[in-house]
């Protein structure tokens, strides 16, 4: 399969690349997480006026027209550099459920995520759930005027910042999503940071009361969306996980060209060279399969769903290969807050894990082919 991003979307990734590299090195990405905030506000207004957060809504309400491929682009940047801001929750989680439905503020929302004022989250994944899991044991009941929620949603990104949500839940013994405002009466969260530097929350509903308009999907329609929008949000993790496999390899490169042993750099040694191999044509690999994914899921082919998830099997454990052989060659400093190097390792293992195990994948492709 031939490859090679158009000259419009070569010309956005060095934008992109040309921003990060001078406002988000990895001294000022530090910074903002050692701050009270999630992530940096202004950063993420930047971003607005840069158009990066219009990238994956269509034009007919104002937005670029992205597909997976730009989806990709995007991200791949973004996991070079660790970006804190809350991409994933916002535009690729909320928006695709947003774009998707037929709400009739759907527009308006939409609009408010491109220009940077709205923030969302999504909330599907529960306790003992791997993320693709058939069951949902978060409950919706029917009223006369409205809906009830009960249920509890984990590891919830940006819910601390979110003023929406899109909850999944079980609605007359199939799928549905519903869109509830931040600050809903009995629907509480609890934040924590996450390994990766991050924030996350566990929420709890206990009879919440949501209005009638805040059913998006249910039944087919809603198992479509959430289909669609976890296989965007798998792609944007693979893509996350090749931007930190290449910076991986670069660094560790550069750091046995310059550490010396016994009075000769430590690339002189054929063992050492082997390592590095290994982490470059698995870095190289995934990010193969990482293109043709994206191609399929752009084209709305039949087997997108299974070339996404064999997609995630190959990054994850190439990503877990190349970050722990940059360790082992770094050393103990490796392991240390001061080198970016262990900042990589603690984000792709949580990549790794969020919305299903490796081994769930594994059993996911399986099904699909």
């Amino acid at each position: 399969m031939n490859f090679e991003y158009s000259a419009d979307q070569q010309a956005f990734q060095e934008s992109v690349i040309k921003f990060l590299q001078q406002e988000y090195d990895f001294e000022q990405r530090q910074k903002i997480q050692a701050s009270d905030a999630a992530y940096s506000d202004s950063i993420w207004k930047t971003c607005a006026e840069l158009g990066w957060l219009s990238l994956p809504f269509e034009e007919a309400v104002g937005g670029f027209g992205g597909s997976a491929v730009d989806t990709v682009l995007l991200f791949e940047e973004l996991g070079k550099h660790l970006v804190l801001e809350p991409f994933m929750e916002t535009l690729v989680q909320l928006g695709g459920v947003l774009q998707a439905s037929q709400h009739p503020q759907r527009a308006t929302y939409i609009e408010q995520l491109m220009s940077g004022e709205l923030q969302g989250a999504f909330a599907h994944s529960e306790p003992y759930q791997n993320g693709f899991d058939n069951t949902l044991n978060t409950k919706a009941t029917k009223l006369d005027n409205g809906y009830q929620l009960n249920g509890c949603k984990s590891v919830v990104y940006n819910a601390a910042a979110a003023e929406l949500f899109v909850f999944s839940a079980e609605l007359d013994g199939s799928k549905a999503l519903f869109l509830v405002p931040a600050g809903t009466e009995a629907l509480s969260q609890k934040g924590y940071t996450t390994v990766d530097g991050r924030e996350a929350a566990e929420l709890s509903l206990v009879n919440v009361l949501v209005a009638e308009d805040s059913l998006l999907a249910t039944g087919a329609e809603a198992e479509s969306i959430l289909n669609r929008v976890l296989d965007n949000t798998l792609l944007a993790q693979v893509a996350e996980m090749v931007g930190a496999m290449q910076v991986l390899v670069d660094t560790t490169v550069e750091y046995t060209k310059e550490r010396k042993q016994f009075g000769v750099p430590l690339s002189f040694f054929q063992v050492l060279q082997h390592k590095m191999v290994e982490m470059f044509m698995a870095t190289e690999l995934t990010r193969s399969l990482m293109y043709a994914a994206a191609i399929k899921l752009r084209d709305d082919s039949d087997d997108a769903r299974a070339y996404v998830a064999a997609a995630k099997v190959k990054a994850d454990k190439g990503a877990q290969l190349v970050a722990q052989f940059a360790v082992q060659l770094h050393g103990g400093i490796g392991t240390t807050d001061e080198l970016k190097v262990g900042h990589y390792l603690k984000h792709i293992e949580v990549l790794t894990k969020q919305f299903g195990a490796t081994r769930n994948h594994v059993s996911r492709y399986q099904k699909l082919r």
